[in-house]
């Protein structure tokens, strides 16, 4: 159940319509939020959605600090275009040109063969095969995207946790994707990337104008009315019934995050005593459950992972009750004397997406809930 975000992926759903019909080159889009909105899932969805028409192929991936992201899209990309070839000789013949690119790209990122999946083809001479990233990237997706144009297609590349990319995958991103954007008559190419808050401000670090190149959308919190429907409509379906004070104590207890909404939908759920209503003992019941199992899942193990000095500033922000926490501020809790004391800590919390800096001079948590947790369960 995807409540609250309707208006977001039917907005999606006519770009990729329109990129197919008339080529305008919509600009990609950029969806960011707090961990636990449902960025994921809706990623998930915009991908399925777009195959269900029959006429998007979807190259789909994670990114990593670990990873090249030009290395997650080549193999990504391999399973997608031998799909594709697959369909019959008349296609796979539009296609050699976009399999010799493909070919060329493949040994210009990975020139050992650690991701040689092999196309019985040779490489494209002169076609994203010059070594240099951002060149080569816009070859092959331009390559590509008019194979996909001849047989009636698009190609739909969708990346979570983009914010976890390195610097200069990013900006080979940035730089392809605004070039193919810029052609008198674009390739049906489209681009979402999803994550954190920070995400927007990562892009812009990569390109100076990547904060004009993508169309940004933010993922919220669900107002009590869209929690509302969360739980309601998927029980109604099966034939339960919430009782009134049921539904507001668990609407009041999930504070519009999609996370927990989900976990109290399953708790509760479990928890009836009754088997066609939830009564409000039973929904107190499943809150309590959900409460426990994301404290342990979700909030414990981020408070785990933290040294004692992370620890000791995100105790400090937990005073701001989840509100962005000014660093000046949080220099006098901790009994610092200048910010440069809480730089060491706050950069190490940025990069393991704990927190993250909404302003300048400002922090805040990067998970919903997570300052009355600390309020809940540690000790000052």
């Amino acid at each position: 159940m995807l409540a609250g975000r309707d208006a977001l992926l039917a907005g999606i759903e006519r770009t990729l319509a329109e990129t197919l019909e008339t080529a305008e080159g919509a600009r990609p889009v950029v969806v960011s939020g707090l961990r636990g909105v449902g960025k994921t899932v809706l990623l998930n969805e915009v991908a399925r959605r777009a195959i269900e028409t029959g006429r998007w192929s979807v190259v789909k991936l994670e990114a990593s600090r670990q990873r090249s992201l030009q290395q997650g899209v080549v193999r990504q990309l391999h399973s997608t275009l031998r799909g594709t070839v697959s369909l019959g000789t008349a296609v796979a013949e539009k296609f050699r040109r976009a399999l010799g690119a493909f070919r060329s790209f493949q040994i210009s990122v990975d020139p050992s063969g650690t991701y040689n999946f092999g196309f019985d083809v040779a490489p494209t001479a002169g076609v994203a095969d010059s070594g240099d990233l951002e060149r080569d990237l816009e070859d092959l997706l331009r390559e590509v995207g008019l194979a996909f144009r001849e047989i009636g297609q698009g190609l739909l590349i969708a990346i979570d946790e983009l914010q976890e990319a390195p610097k200069d995958d990013l900006n080979a991103v940035n730089l392809a994707l605004h070039a193919l954007g810029q052609e008198s008559w674009p390739v049906p190419v489209f681009f979402i990337g999803t994550g954190l808050p920070s995400l927007p401000s990562v892009l812009a670090d990569a390109t100076s104008y990547a904060e004009r190149l993508y169309d940004y959308r933010r993922l919220d919190l669900l107002t009590d009315a869209e929690t509302r429907f969360a739980l309601t409509d998927p029980s109604e379906r099966a034939g339960v019934e919430w009782a009134d004070d049921a539904l507001d104590l668990a609407v009041e207890s999930i504070q519009g995050y999609p996370y927990f909404a989900q976990a109290c939908g399953k708790h509760v759920w479990d928890a009836r005593s009754v088997e066609d209503r939830i009564d409000a003992e039973s929904a107190a019941a499943g809150v309590l459950r959900a409460r426990d199992e994301v404290d342990q899942g979700l909030y414990q193990s981020r408070w785990d992972r933290a040294t004692p000095k992370q620890r000791e500033l995100m105790q400090a922000m937990a005073v701001d009750d989840g509100r962005p926490s000014a660093i000046q501020d949080l220099v006098t809790r901790t009994g610092k004397t200048r910010t440069s004391d809480l730089s060491v800590s706050r950069n190490e919390l940025i990069k393991n997406g704990h927190v993250y800096a909404p302003d300048r001079g400002y922090l805040a948590f990067t998970v919903p809930g997570m300052a009355d947790f600390i309020h809940r369960t540690v000790r000052a």
